[in-house]
């Protein structure tokens, strides 16, 4: 490699180590270390050093076609220290900052939803349904008035006959009914006077 491509090799490591602290700052945020041991975080915490080694062969394949050398991850680790030294105070405000400001946006965006399209709907549904049991009420009381009306002489009817006649069959019912509640009564009472027999 030329001087131009060994100095270029060397920045590109160093932004690299910068972006590195940059990003682990940004998974510690997010993913924070649970009280329990789970896999996930194992999984997670793998994937996370893979993406950033193949972040850093990539930006090597941009610069000098991949070639890795012991000075460049000495140039790693010196952007790794520059971040913590000087920018990772100003990067953790900045990003509880736009943490902050999408949460309130997301917030936002939400309330305005409910208002403007969710609210409306619930409104309207509503306002359906009561227009629907008034209707379905109306209807019910129509075709009631219309049964009543049309049955009304047979009720009439009925009701004379009733007066003049009687029920035979409902008569003769209620007697049988009364009949067999005697004939169970008189069951239990003797039933009852041998259980008292067999006592004594």
């Amino acid at each position: 490699m030329t001087l131009d491509i060994q100095f270029l090799s060397m920045l590109a490591s160093a932004g690299t180590g910068i972006v590195l602290g940059a990003s682990f700052d940004t998974y510690r945020r997010f993913l924070r270390s649970p009280k329990r041991f789970r896999w996930s975080l194992i999984v997670n915490d793998i994937l996370f050093w893979v993406l950033q080694a193949l972040l850093f062969f990539y930006v090597l394949l941009q610069v000098n076609h991949g070639e890795v050398r012991f000075y460049l991850l000495i140039a790693l680790v010196l952007g790794y220290s520059i971040y913590r030294s000087l920018f990772e105070g100003i990067y953790q405000k900045m990003l509880e900052g736009v943490i902050h400001f999408i949460t309130r946006l997301t917030f936002i965006v939400v309330r305005t939803i409910k208002v403007l399209v969710f609210n409306p709907i619930k409104w309207l549904l509503k306002v359906i349904l009561t227009l629907s049991m008034i209707i379905v009420t109306t209807i019910w009381r129509i075709i009631y008035f219309i049964l009543r009306v049309f049955f009304s002489p047979f009720v009439w009817l009925w009701n004379k006959y009733v007066q003049a006649f009687g029920i035979p069959f409902y008569s003769s019912y209620q007697k049988g009914k009364s009949f067999g509640q005697k004939v169970k009564r008189k069951i239990k009472e003797i039933s009852d006077w041998l259980k008292r027999d067999e006592k004594r």
